[in-house]
């Protein structure tokens, strides 16, 4: 058992703010995957307790994949701005955006498009059995996430058989861009949000909403701002009766909220799911 010092960070917030598929909380703890690597989670006052089934994962990159080394009081109150967001920010602070890998990341997000989470988590659940790689830690037994090479090499009708629907064309077509080195997934993480959106965009099934989605949880683009109809929703705030369109609406974001919106976008994305949960 190992642990990191984890101040200013909810880890209950962070794995259920819908950023991510591939975390279950069992008896107290939170078993998921870091890379290819099993991990188990749990959080103890200001500090993370973890496991992982490879001895070669460092507290290091557990606090990079937990974001653990960026100034969140700072970037809070960069996008605390009104009271709407403040609100958001008081009921849910320490919700952090994660490191994703950037190719699992896409492929997840082409999986989410016209989806609820749980069918989404059963998609990706199903696509890791078939296509990835064993992986077992404390009776938890998984797959590693599939490379692009085994899914840009399988059948649209396996695909499909899978659960995935008319989203199987996709998401080989998009695999295979990333085996081939077409769309260089690792490249993106060092170019600036409107490149690594316009790349994202080249993608079969990648919308702006994914995209968005892609660049802030795949590749720290911290910009991005997805809007989907529930944050239509929290946008209102700002519109009232005014007409709103997505372009008009992710513009005054980026322009309100600065440079950490993505932020502001979980924060506000989040509170709003969780309000009935509140009222309940």
């Amino acid at each position: 058992m190992f642990e990191v010092a984890a101040p200013d960070f909810s880890l209950q917030a962070s794995l259920s703010s819908g950023q991510t598929f591939r975390w279950h909380a069992h008896d107290g703890w939170f078993y998921g995957f870091i890379g290819p690597s099993v991990v188990k989670v749990r959080q103890e006052d200001g500090r993370l307790l973890y496991e992982s089934s490879d001895p070669a994962l460092t507290p290091d990159q557990l606090r990079r994949y937990f974001a653990l080394d960026l100034d969140l009081p700072g970037i809070l109150s960069s996008i605390n701005v009104d009271i709407q967001v403040h609100g958001a920010i008081r009921r849910h602070r320490g919700l952090r955006v994660l490191r994703q890998d950037g190719w699992e990341t896409l492929a997840s997000f082409i999986c989410a498009s016209f989806n609820n989470i749980k069918r989404i988590e059963g998609m990706i659940s199903r696509l890791c059995a078939a296509f990835g790689e064993p992986v077992a830690l404390n009776g938890f037994r998984g797959f590693s996430f599939p490379q692009p090479e085994a899914v840009a090499g399988a059948s649209e009708r396996r695909l499909r058989s899978l659960g995935l629907g008319y989203r199987a064309p996709y998401l080989k077509a998009t695999a295979r861009l990333v085996a081939d080195g077409t769309l260089p997934v690792a490249h993106l993480r060092h170019v600036d949000y409107d490149a690594a959106k316009r790349s994202l965009l080249g993608c079969d099934g990648v919308g702006d909403k994914v995209a968005d989605c892609v660049a802030l949880f795949g590749f720290e683009k911290y910009e991005a701002f997805p809007i989907d109809v529930w944050m239509e929703r929290a946008m209102r705030y700002y519109f009232r009766h005014r007409r709103m369109t997505r372009a008009r609406l992710h513009a005054y974001a980026r322009r309100h909220f600065g440079p950490y919106a993505g932020y502001a976008q979980q924060y506000l994305y989040h509170d709003l799911r969780t309000a009935r949960e509140r009222s309940s």
